[in-house]
């Protein structure tokens, strides 16, 4: 009679762990489905980052290549040409996708590289709007906007 009586009690107890584990359940999985979308969101966002700013550094490294004292130019003209090449070259380097994404005016400029210097510096910004990107999700924030920047100095002779 004993025996029966404790089995009672364990089948009692079963029944309602099995209700307090469903619950538990229904409390954390809510909660871990939102940080593990927030993880999967900020990853993509890093990669959009990354993709950004790699892309303005090949458009940096193109001024750089750009030959220098074109034969019949100015230094005005060949100046242009550097920063044409490092605008073409940066919206180049980005993937189909994001290239339409990213707007063409602005990309390149030449500008001082210090403070009462003389010298040339070219500046590559590629800035991506992020609202149509992604879907937004609640309690998930998202920037506005992602930018990748390099800038590199020209040597004196242009």
């Amino acid at each position: 009679m004993l025996l029966h009586a404790g089995t009672n009690r364990r089948i009692d107890r079963r029944r309602h762990g099995a209700g307090s584990a469903a619950i538990e359940f229904a409390i954390v999985a809510p909660v871990l489905i939102v940080i593990v979308v927030g993880i999967v969101y900020y990853g993509v966002m890093l990669a959009l980052q990354q993709v950004l700013t790699l892309a303005a550094e090949e458009g940096a490294r193109a001024a750089l290549r750009y030959p220098a004292g074109v034969a019949g130019t100015g230094l005005a003209a060949t100046q242009q040409a550097r920063v044409n090449a490092a605008a073409a070259m940066a919206r180049g380097t980005l993937p189909a996708s994001l290239r339409d994404l990213v707007p063409a005016a602005g990309v390149a400029a030449a500008v001082p590289c210090a403070t009462g210097s003389a010298d040339i510096c070219v500046q590559v910004t590629l800035t991506l709007p992020t609202a149509n990107l992604m879907p937004a999700v609640p309690m998930v924030p998202m920037p506005a906007s992602l930018s990748g920047s390099a800038m590199v100095q020209l040597s004196p002779d242009i």
